[in-house]
């Protein structure tokens, strides 16, 4: 019999994949085969940072303020069984970038995204480590955002080992984290990475350079002034991210402005008038927070990613030392990063396993141009570099050969291969 070890006697591969189909249209994806996508679960981790930032208190408008080093750092987590994995978001983003990849993965595998420091509903602390030399911006590095993600996951998941999926920004981190700390991953996803050469852009280079206008109150003023169109700005940077830009709108659009723009929802809660509160001249730029997004990107440079050299690139990337399985997506229309650039991966990493997918029809940000595509590729990697038996369940696929069996053959496959329903 065509079956492996422990499987029932009734059923084998044959069987599984030859009886004819429960339901007469077959070809649209029943995705309710699968374990239920988890109800997502909100919550923060409390950090003790290594120096302080200028973090606003009383409300999104307030002009109070106040050092400290006690952060917060927001995650989402998805999922109860199957192997362990972290998202991190690009910029000008957040974790709800990968809100719908997260929630089609939570039915393999366990998953948390975060918000990285400084952004989403982190805490955004301004003058971060200038308190006594407020011409140093370098706790801004990449680097240094290492620790307090190796905190995180040590305090959520003991001991845990896990695949670690970035995008953009976050994947700058990501090196940085999978060069120190290789032993504590499974394997390691990229997707659209800033790397090497390829960054500062643009687009986030003009943001970083408000960073030098003076922290007094006329600097303040000044930034304000230049910055009056910036929730304008925001949205256009982030339409050319995609390839379909119909993809955003103005419902949307409100999870990854938040953090620098008011949004109706934030205001209609203050009052019961919809007409008097949620209106253009009501609803201003938070510039506490548009500030510590400028002191982030005023520090990239390609020398934080290009490989590391102990005399001419000191605080590089030591590649080499990221030995687990490797997945490079990315965008086959990114227009900001040339997607040509993944094949510098497969010949600096320390592990000749990378695999290189390019992600049909998106942009540079893949999850929200093709969200089905992205999930395939991270659930088929994987099943590849983990075992079938890894992931919490059979996966067969969200889109394909889709004939009308799929609920009776995944039940078979999942005895055959010893997965609980």
């Amino acid at each position: 019999m065509n079956s492996v070890s422990g499987s029932s006697e009734n059923y084998s591969f044959y069987s599984a994949l030859s009886h004819p189909p429960l339901r007469a249209a077959g070809n649209t994806p029943d995705l309710s085969i699968y374990r239920p996508q988890s109800i997502p679960e909100y919550g923060v981790f409390r950090y003790k940072a290594p120096v302080e930032g200028l973090l606003q208190i009383g409300g999104a408008h307030s002009s109070e303020t106040t050092w400290s080093d006690d952060f917060e750092i927001a995650w989402t987590k998805m999922g109860n069984k199957g192997p362990l994995v972290l998202f991190l978001h690009g910029v000008p983003t957040n974790r709800s970038q990968w809100e719908a990849v997260q929630a089609q993965v939570s039915s393999f595998c366990e998953t948390i995204s975060i918000d990285m420091l400084g952004m989403g509903e982190s805490s955004k602390p301004r003058l971060y480590g200038r308190k006594n030399n407020p011409a140093s911006n370098a706790m801004w590095n990449w680097v240094n955002d290492v620790d307090y993600i190796e905190k995180l996951m040590q305090k959520e998941y003991p001991g845990r080992q896990f695949i670690f999926i970035a995008d953009d920004w976050g994947s700058g981190i990501a090196s940085h984290y999978a060069a120190k700390h290789n032993n504590r991953l499974n394997a390691f996803v990229q997707m659209d990475p800033i790397a090497f050469d390829g960054y500062p852009v643009n687009e986030i280079q003009a943001i970083g350079r408000a960073s030098e206008i003076p922290n007094t109150e006329e600097g303040d003023a000044q930034f304000a002034m230049l910055f009056a169109a910036f929730d304008q700005t925001l949205v256009q940077i982030l339409k050319s991210m995609v390839y379909d830009p119909s993809k955003y709108n103005q419902y949307n659009l409100r999870y990854l402005t938040f953090p620098y723009i008011d949004v109706d929802y934030e205001r209609n809660s203050t009052d019961d008038g919809v007409a008097d509160v949620a209106k253009s001249t009501t609803m201003h730029l938070k510039l506490h927070n548009i500030r510590v997004l400028a002191d982030r990107a005023a520090i990239l440079s390609p020398a934080l990613l290009l490989p590391y050299h102990p005399k001419y690139n000191p605080q590089g990337v030591q590649y080499q030392n990221i030995t687990v399985p490797t997945l490079i997506m990315w965008g086959e229309y990114d227009n900001m990063m040339p997607a040509a650039q993944t094949q510098r991966f497969a010949h600096v990493l320390g592990t000749d396993d990378v695999q290189i997918t390019y992600i049909p029809r998106a942009g540079h940000f893949p999850a929200t141009d093709n969200p089905d595509c992205v999930t395939d590729t991270i659930l088929n990697f994987i099943r590849r570099v983990m075992g079938r038996s890894a992931l919490a369940d059979i996966y067969i696929g969200n889109h394909g050969i889709w004939k009308g069996d799929e609920r009776q053959m995944i039940q078979e496959l999942r005895v055959l291969h010893g997965i609980a329903d």
